[in-house]
């Protein structure tokens, strides 16, 4: 036991660089890190008590994962997405959802619904007690709902969109911005549970259209957030 503690100590210290990519991860998916934001690799690799060689390489799997941007001469920073960009990214995942929902229909047990129904009851608690992770509970429920179509290549996809429109929705959304409300997964779930494809379908773009009803895909409002970009 004690040989067991040491090493969770360890690693706290000398985190792996996965821990590290998903605290990143994770402090973007609960809007903690915004979009255009610098990502000192000295401070980080000061932080974490790691070779700057080991940061980098975790910024380069962000920047591949088209998460963070590496600017010759000065640094790395958290993606800002233009209109485009949001556009793209919200389309390409409106269409993947439809897929995950047939083949959730085709595949759930009555365990996964379970489980679904279970991570329901957290993000309602999150969101009623208006937690910072509430934003990382709402992923986790689409990112659940992916490992349950039982497609592996889909659900690394489903993850990496989940990156992207967060970021969207740092840049786009309005003070009259929603979040990915529990009650709609919970509509969802209902249609999932007995296999109504297109029924839980339909919620899902419903679910979408209530997403970005809340945003401002404008070029003026992507000037609005300047203040994160410190070149």
């Amino acid at each position: 036991m004690g040989d067991n503690s040491s090493n969770e100590k360890l690693r706290g210290k000398h985190p792996t660089e996965e821990i590290i990519y998903q605290r990143l991860v994770n402090a973007i998916i609960d809007k903690r890190l915004r979009p255009g934001q610098h990502l000192n690799e000295v401070k980080l690799a000061e932080s974490y008590n790691i070779p700057r060689s080991r940061v980098r390489r975790v910024l380069e799997r962000l920047r591949d994962e088209d998460v963070v941007e590496i600017r010759l001469h000065h640094g790395a920073f958290v993606c800002r997405p233009t209109v485009e960009d949001a556009k793209y990214v919200f389309e390409a995942r409106r269409h993947l959802e439809d897929v995950v929902i047939s083949l959730v229909c085709e595949r759930a047990t009555a365990e996964d619904i379970e489980s679904l129904r279970a991570l329901l009851v957290q993000e309602r608690s999150a969101f009623e007690a208006h937690r910072n992770d509430v934003n990382r509970m709402a992923a986790e429920f689409h990112i659940l709902l992916a490992h349950i179509a039982r497609n592996p290549v889909i659900e690394r996809m489903v993850g990496l969109l989940i990156q992207r429109c967060i970021l969207v929705q740092s840049v786009y959304e309005t003070k009259e911005g929603v979040l990915c409300l529990t009650n709609e997964h919970a509509d969802l779930v209902d249609s999932l549970a007995v296999g109504d494809i297109g029924g839980a379908q339909e919620k899902m773009h419903h679910h979408f259209d209530h997403i970005i009803s809340s945003l401002d895909l404008s070029e003026a409002r992507r000037s609005d957030i300047d203040i994160y970009d410190f070149i």
